[in-house]
């Protein structure tokens, strides 16, 4: 018969529902054991896997643009890249004495820190003879120094000029100069000049004028030099040269003609006026200027026997001169006390 399980000798296999649950609770901790164990060694393993991954990438960088730099200016880049370099020298028809003309890895290459970067150093270009091309035009100029007979790089520079716009007027380095290729050669060309117009200053001061001069692109110079009449016109402007209105070259430098009060000119008194008859020389006397004031005979026929000043005086223009008459009879209106004697003589009279 089956034994009591009560019974302490049972041994035997415990079917009873107890039993079974805590076996079955044992297995479930045992399995979230090892789950967790998994859960952890997975995270490990990512996370190295991914820290490696950050490492490798902090370890690259791209490899600069050596080529066109000088060998000095390179080793600083490569030194600021955590690169090296390894230069050589070659001669190079691109890139002039002393710059790097080729890289090996390319420019943008993705590399490891502390590479070495090979890079060739050029010993400089072929040299050719610079032609002349002073009065071509820049255009046909260009083609021809840029060509493969030459290979220089043109620098152009523009000058205002009469001669032919787009003309090269000068170039640096001059004609018959060897230079390596890839030389930079500069050409001077012609451009049209600009023009301004002279400005209306008549009337105005030496300063106000200049003033208006450099306003207009020109340069204004005063020269008091023109005598006037009109005092309101004295140390002012009376003219320019070149005309107001007139169109010059931006630049050019226009004279302005400043008003002066007139100064007295002098004249002679004639030598030869004595003898003569009045008429004749009241109207020398005018015609030089002066007044005429006349001491006798007021008949256009009377003989001048002197002047005063006298004949040959230095006078100014505008002075009077008196001239002393006698009749061709030789008495003086029936005679008198005056010059030429006479009881009453005759009243002087001035004449312009």
């Amino acid at each position: 018969p089956p034994m009591n399980p009560d019974d302490p000798n049972y041994g035997g296999y415990d079917d009873r529902p107890d039993r079974r649950r805590q076996k079955k609770n044992n297995t479930s901790t045992i399995l979230l054991v090892v789950a967790a164990v998994l859960v952890l060694v997975g995270a490990i393993l990512i996370g190295k896997w991914a820290f490696s991954g950050n490492n490798a990438a902090d370890d690259k960088v791209a490899v600069p643009t050596f080529v066109g730099e000088k060998l000095d200016t390179a080793k600083n880049m490569a030194t600021n890249s955590d690169l090296k370099l390894n230069p050589t020298e070659k001669t190079c028809e691109n890139q002039p004495k002393g710059n790097i003309c080729s890289q090996d890895p390319e420019p943008g290459t993705d590399v490891d820190k502390q590479s070495t970067i090979n890079v060739v150093v050029s010993t400089g270009a072929p040299k050719v003879t610079v032609p002349s091309v002073i009065g071509d035009q820049f255009d046909d100029a260009k083609t021809r120094l840029e060509g493969d007979e030459f290979e220089l790089v043109v620098k152009k520079k523009e000058k205002e000029s009469t001669e032919e716009t787009g003309s090269v007027l000068d170039q640096t380095p001059v004609f018959g100069k060897e230079v390596e290729k890839g030389t930079t050669i500069t050409l001077t060309v012609a451009v049209e000049v600009q023009k301004s117009t002279v400005p209306d200053v008549a009337g105005k001061t030496c300063d106000e004028a200049k003033a208006l001069m450099t306003s207009s692109n020109l340069t204004g110079n005063c020269v008091t030099d023109t005598e006037t009449d009109d005092e309101n016109l004295v140390d002012k402007v009376i003219t320019t040269d070149p005309g107001i209105g007139n169109s010059v070259d931006k630049g050019s430098t226009v004279t302005i003609h400043i008003g002066k009060a007139k100064e007295n000119q002098q004249v002679q008194v004639p030598q030869d006026i004595q003898g003569k008859k009045l008429n004749d020389v009241r109207n020398t006397l005018q015609g030089l200027g002066l007044q005429v004031q006349v001491q006798g005979s007021q008949d256009g026929n009377a003989t001048v026997v002197t002047s005063n000043p006298q004949p040959g005086s230095t006078v100014n223009k505008g002075d009077t001169i008196t001239l002393f008459t006698t009749d061709q009879g030789g008495g003086n209106n029936n005679g008198g006390t005056n010059f030429f004697g006479g009881t009453t003589g005759t009243v002087a009279r001035t004449e312009a």
